[in-house]
């Protein structure tokens, strides 16, 4: 197959993910950066850019045809966004120009969607990591979606062997990669006096916390990140509370790095991993809390289940069931390119 990716590469990201491993199913891929200008600006130039766009749409609509030119001169099989879309326009003018099929997998919380642009686009199907997204929208809007988690690379999240620079940089008792907000912010201030780690480079200037001086500012990718992982003895998984039934990608990543995790309890959650077996999960923060200071102690109880979650997530949680799964429901057959190939353009 013909696959073009159409989302923010880099490190890590969610389209990232998905277009190196159609290509290491054997698809020949083109990945296409639809706003490259976000990763070389500051957060007052994104945000302007960002309202300009709303402000003057036709303005915005003009920047993706670029995507409409790059997929006429692919000839795609498949048009694939890794986000909440482009707009209606362009996407009429993809299925028009191109005969692709088009599809849609939304990696966000419910209260991300924004302007809603991929509701009203018309696809050949739409994913979402939250059943309750999928039921609704097909429920209410009779489209075409379907429940598709996400899950981990199975070449970047995985076990790790660790050097004692390694151990020394990243070893601890706590320690969780993620954006910082309020919400998270109040959930881990119980660890504030335990040796905790947080990973990333998004605590905002405004947000006042004691969790501040756990957080060095060092964003965690590939390598770094298994590392991280596997270097703590416990990771805390505090999804966001726009997560109504499904769960976030840190899950099937950490995981995949063969850690042991303590994660937020989701109704969708017991079909990925068995709970207490596999991922131990907390319902408050009371329990949660608890549960760190057992597992604390007990370190074997962790090793086991952390390899219990390992080797179900390497099993049937990888990008590349996922994409299996998706290329089934969207009617391709399950055949690879021979020559494979990844090739990339960016949005001028």
């Amino acid at each position: 197959m013909r696959i073009l990716v159409s989302g923010k590469f880099y490190p890590d990201s969610f389209a990232q993910c998905i277009a190196t491993t159609a290509k290491l199913m054997g698809h020949t891929v083109l990945t296409y950066e639809d706003q490259p200008i976000h990763r070389h600006l500051n957060k007052l130039w994104i945000n302007y850019w960002t309202l300009f766009y709303r402000a003057f749409p036709k303005f915005e609509t003009r920047r993706q045809r670029a995507l409409c030119r790059a997929a006429k001169q692919f000839r795609p099989d498949l048009i694939l966004f890794p986000s909440a879309g482009f707009s209606p326009e362009i996407i009429d003018e993809l299925r028009q120009e191109t005969g692709s099929r088009l599809a849609v997998w939304y990696p966000d919380a419910l209260t991300n969607l924004g302007r809603q642009y991929m509701l009203a686009a018309d696809y050949d199907a739409w994913f979402f990591k939250d059943p309750y997204m999928a039921q609704t929208f097909r429920a209410k809007l009779e489209i075409n979606a379907h429940y598709l988690p996400e899950g981990c690379h199975s070449q970047w999240h995985r076990r790790i062997e660790l050097s004692a620079n390694d151990r020394r940089k990243y070893g601890c008792d706590l320690t969780t990669a993620s954006n910082m907000y309020y919400y998270r912010a109040r959930i881990l201030e119980i660890f504030k006096d335990y040796d905790l780690k947080i990973w990333g480079k998004s605590y905002p200037r405004w947000l006042q916390s004691p969790v501040r001086t756990h957080y060095p500012g060092i964003y965690v990718t590939g390598d770094e990140k298994a590392k991280a992982f596997n270097a703590a003895k416990i990771v805390l998984n505090t999804m966001h509370y726009g997560e109504i039934e499904g769960v976030n990608c840190r899950l099937f990543e950490v995981a995949g790095c063969g850690a042991f995790q303590i994660a937020d309890w989701k109704p969708g959650l017991p079909d990925l991993f068995e709970p207490e077996l596999e991922i131990v999960t907390y319902h408050t923060r009371a329990e949660l809390k608890e549960k760190v200071d057992y597992y604390l102690a007990h370190p074997e109880e962790r090793q086991e289940i952390a390899d219990r979650a390992y080797a179900r997530a390497h099993r049937e949680h990888t990008y590349e069931k996922r994409l299996q799964k998706m290329f089934q429901i969207l009617g391709f057959a399950s055949q690879t390119a021979p020559t494979p190939e990844l090739v990339s353009i960016q949005n001028p």
